[in-house]
């Protein structure tokens, strides 16, 4: 197993979501079960289980708004996945050099633009600093390992979004993982850091270590 840092852009939210987002122990929510809890009703695990499987992350990576299968609905709704960022390298082949794609830019575009609107502009939004487990192989059916995504030993089949650094959570993300969020706003030069909130019931990753202390 590894431990590894991820971003998460999360556009036109507000400080008490944020907080929120700290103070529930659920911590950060797939679109699916947030729905349910914006709600105020109970989430059902069993469906969104079911649609914890390979085709689901392709789905989840590569047909975000088509059909699910099982309730005809985009599966943007119904996904039990979280795409986080945690950065990645391209090859240019031509210009025989490696490209670093950053995750905190890639956090930032899906913070900071409106992708509900077809012209796309600019809005605030925070991006949450965190932790995920990812295992060496796919394991898409448990929910307790992320997906790496990025990783082309894993997701060999082409993806026009590689570049996004992607590492897909499960179901959620729990409070204790969660580090910071920085609050951001666009301005006529770019981006402007606005506001910074540290979750004080973050539980570090040291313990999962494996690293012991002499008796």
């Amino acid at each position: 197993m590894i431990i590894q840092w991820c971003c998460k852009g999360l556009a036109k939210v507000n400080r008490p979501t944020i907080e929120s987002m700290f103070t529930d122990p659920t911590g950060l929510r797939c679109r699916d079960w947030q729905s349910y809890w914006q709600a105020g009703d109970p989430f059902p695990l069993p469906p969104a289980m079911h649609r914890l499987t390979e085709d689901g992350l392709d789905r989840h990576v590569n047909d975000f708004t088509g059909p699910d299968p099982g309730t005809g609905k985009p599966f943007c709704e119904v996904t039990p996945f979280i795409s986080l960022s945690a950065g990645c390298v391209d090859r240019d082949v031509l210009a025989k050099t490696n490209i670093a794609h950053r995750a905190l830019r890639t956090a930032l575009e899906f913070a900071t633009t409106d992708y509900s609107d077809p012209a796309r502009p600019a809005c605030s939004g925070w991006v949450v600093y965190c932790y995920v487990l990812v295992g060496a192989n796919p394991a898409a059916r448990i929910p307790s390992v992320a997906e790496e995504v990025r990783e082309l030993n894993h997701n060999r089949a082409y993806s026009g979004w590689y570049w996004q650094g992607e590492v897909a959570a499960k179901l959620h993300v729990p409070a204790a993982q969660l580090l910071c969020a920085e609050g951001y706003e666009p301005t006529s030069g770019g981006l402007r850091l606005t506001d910074f909130l540290l979750n004080l019931d973050f539980c570090h990753p040291a313990a999962l270590l494996a690293e012991r202390s002499m008796l």
